[in-house]
């Protein structure tokens, strides 16, 4: 008998029997909505669309077409698409590192930031580190920047300012 491996959102319940699966659709312990996939499937689906869970009876699973393979055989991950904050926060903060420190590093975090709010609303989105990765670069090229006016640019702003007065 095919296991189905079930998702909910993001996170996998595992992979169980159509019996197991119909017992827990009737107590509670999956919704309609968790997303389900077995061998031979080309993507993820709802469990309210899988027919042998929704009426009543087991059906053969849909044939297999071409050679078997290892990656075949391997649950495909669940569609998602990746935030484009993401993606920016990261560009932005590996930007801020090597120019432009403040003015690309203050965007790298702010998109950082939204996007990971973003993540929290809906889990199907791709990109999470992506977007850590992009916060933490962004908020080492603004320490960086800071440090570097600070000790460098500061330096030789009062070294103008000592020379000019004498």
């Amino acid at each position: 008998m095919a296991m189905i491996h079930v998702n909910r959102g993001a996170t996998s319940l595992g992979a169980f029997s159509e019996e197991e699966i119909r017992e827990g659709l009737r107590t509670g312990r999956f919704a309609p909505t968790d997303i389900g996939w077995r061998e031979g499937m080309a993507t993820w689906q709802p469990l309210s669309q899988f027919p042998e869970l929704t009426a009543g009876g087991p059906t053969a699973p849909p044939p297999q077409t071409g050679a078997t393979s290892i990656a075949a055989s391997a649950p495909p991950t669940a569609a998602g698409t990746t935030e484009p904050l993401a993606i920016w926060s990261l560009v932005l903060g590996v930007l801020s590192l090597v120019c432009c420190g403040f003015i690309l590093g203050i965007p790298a975090v702010i998109c950082g930031h939204l996007a990971l709010s973003k993540f929290q609303k809906d889990p199907q989105l791709q990109g999470k580190g992506l977007a850590t990765a992009g916060l933490i670069i962004g908020y080492v090229a603004i320490a960086f920047w800071l440090i570097y006016v600070v000790f460098f640019g500061g330096a030789s702003f009062i070294k103008s300012i000592s020379h000019s007065g004498t």
